[in-house]
């Protein structure tokens, strides 16, 4: 039994994903400094605490006339794939003098609640360093104009639901009625999230092999070079097979059918017949034998 329940231990999926992590991407319309002092990936210990702590303690985050947050719950990298070459937001990054992406950067916390009061906090904390005033915008919604004055704006997206490629498409067309209407050429925008409770990702991988966030590539029609390394591996590579139910299943049969099924047969088998009359010896008469 303890054999058995190791073998399943062993068996189960290990597609489990990277837990806890959520994308970032920041660009910005003119050469930016706060951005290229930023690291080219994220590791490990990069968490979401120490990418705002570094953006806050950088001077450089005041040379910029709009600072804008753009804060989605749910948001997962697959997301942002998703959006076609054209959208406003690969348009925007391709274009950017300055940009970073992060597919999967860490959170410091489990809760998404503190994840959305942290962005706050960094947004309140830049108002002040800056002198900036602090707005609040839904995706859609015109900033209108502030003439020269400093501003910090927050954009609160819904939390992401079922239909995601569609959401994110809807989105994005949102955002770029708010970002076209920014009063200032000068801006930076950081786009992050927070991790759903629910999703479960891979953490046995390390970083170095975790894929690469680039929005600047058309993922609609994928060249043939990706496909062939996409078919790489087989059917196994892509699909889990051996599910632990299937496990159970052949676990069952081989050490419990299979092994009753054999000893009924062999009991059946060496089950003996009675004494037939063509195997009696020669000379035997029956009612003689009775008379006796």
């Amino acid at each position: 039994m303890t054999r058995s329940a190791l073998f399943l231990l062993a068996c189960s999926p290990l597609t489990l994903a990277f837990s806890n992590t959520a994308p970032l991407i920041a660009w910005s319309s003119h050469s930016s400094n706060l951005i290229d002092r930023l690291p080219s990936s994220a590791s490990d210990t990069l968490h979401s605490k120490n990418l705002f702590e570094t953006l806050l303690l950088n001077d450089d985050v005041c040379d910029h006339e709009a600072v804008v947050l753009i804060h989605q719950p749910g948001l997962h990298a697959s997301d942002l794939r998703q959006l076609p070459k054209t959208s406003h937001i690969a348009r925007s990054i391709s274009s950017a003098p300055s940009s970073r992406q992060y597919a999967y950067v860490p959170a410091s916390s489990s809760s998404a609640s503190s994840e959305e009061e942290r962005v706050s906090s960094f947004a309140q904390s830049v108002s002040e360093k800056c002198h900036s005033k602090l707005l609040n915008v839904l995706p859609g919604q015109r900033t209108g104009s502030a003439g020269s004055e400093k501003s910090v704006v927050i954009v609160n997206m819904p939390a992401m639901g079922t239909e995601r490629g569609s959401a994110i498409a809807e989105y994005d067309a949102l955002l770029s009625i708010t970002l076209e209407s920014l009063p200032s050429s000068n801006h930076v925008v950081i786009y992050t999230g927070t991790p759903p409770m629910h999703a479960k990702r891979q953490e046995i991988l390390s970083t170095a092999d975790r894929p690469v966030l680039d929005l600047s590539e058309d993922h609609s029609s994928p060249s043939p070079s990706m496909l062939a390394k996409s078919n790489k591996g087989g059917i196994l590579h892509k699909y889990q097979l051996l599910t632990p139910g299937l496990i159970m299943v052949l676990l069952v049969v081989l050490f419990i059918f299979v092994p009753v099924l054999y000893f009924g047969i062999s009991a059946m088998a060496s089950i003996q017949s009675p004494l037939r009359l063509d195997s009696m010896p020669k000379g035997y008469n029956a009612a003689e034998r009775k008379n006796q």
